[in-house]
């Protein structure tokens, strides 16, 4: 969840009271404040260059992948030598040593209807053949203070967060082998799948320019434009699949275009359904 020098952060109203039985009376819904989004986390290396995502605390580190494995070259065939000994043949040439495959995530967890169990991370969206992860692997677990840390009333939020029933948090960013784009997911897993539709409509983005991502369900999303051609855009959407909050970043040179986002959260909403 990263912060934005051009966004300002601004309370919200209160998130609607649920119906009496959705939740225990005692049980206060405050709507959380809305962390400003992606910008000032976000730096651009250079014009043809990828983006490093740099989180409150230096939560991002530096790529650790291997590269993808490519394919060894096939067994060099003696031909005959073209000197007068006919029983002379060229030396083999020895194949190329295959370049180790990328490591692949080892964390668990299940889906049981609107329910998550397990290592949160295992819900993460995978990342691509074309890209390559940043950190570990596996992704980064978040506490509840981390998650409030990045929030704009952090202290507001923590509390917030707590009444929600707040279980566990987890972020992985990756980037693409062309430097294009740099995609970071973060979840949240709350107390029950009603909890995390409250903390998804509670909450705001700042001065971002909202829009609604296309077959999203239950979305919000917002892009962030630069102020010319040269400066990092970024788009952000977020929604819950049952008891699991999830946010999708994407950041790259420019303006970006809108139809980043939906095929995204589309495959996470899928990932956070089925658990593949």
């Amino acid at each position: 969840m990263s912060t934005s020098p051009e966004d300002g952060t601004s309370p919200i109203p209160p998130t609607p009271e649920p119906p009496a039985e959705d939740r225990p009376e005692s049980a206060a819904k405050p709507a959380a404040v809305r962390r400003t989004v992606a910008g000032a986390g976000l730096v651009a290396v250079a014009a043809a260059t990828a983006l490093v995502v740099i989180a409150v605390g230096g939560g991002f580190s530096t790529t650790t992948t291997a590269e993808a494995a490519s394919a060894p070259s096939a067994d060099a065939t003696a031909s005959a030598s073209p000197s007068a000994d006919a029983s002379a043949t060229a030396a083999p040439t020895p194949s190329a040593s295959p370049t180790p495959p990328s490591p692949t995530p080892t964390v668990k967890g299940t889906v049981n209807g609107s329910e998550h169990t397990g290592d949160l991370r295992y819900f993460l969206l995978p990342v691509p053949s074309d890209a390559q992860a940043e950190g570990d692997i596996n992704g980064t677990t978040m506490s509840l203070t981390d998650v409030a840390g990045e929030l704009s009333n952090a202290s507001e939020s923590k509390t917030i967060l707590r009444q929600y029933g707040f279980h566990s948090g987890a972020y992985r960013s990756y980037r693409l082998d062309d430097g294009s784009l740099e995609v970071t997911v973060r979840l949240i897993r709350f107390g029950s799948s009603a909890d995390a539709g409250y903390w998804v409509s509670g909450l705001s983005f700042g001065k971002g320019k909202s829009f609604t991502p296309s077959g999203v369900s239950n979305a919000k999303a917002v892009a962030f434009d630069p102020g010319d051609d040269y400066g990092t855009g970024s788009l952000e959407g977020v929604s819950h699949v049952g008891d699991v909050e999830y946010e999708v970043d994407v950041a790259g040179q420019g303006k970006l275009s809108h139809s980043l986002l939906a095929p995204l959260m589309l495959r996470e909403e899928k990932r956070l359904r089925t658990g593949r």
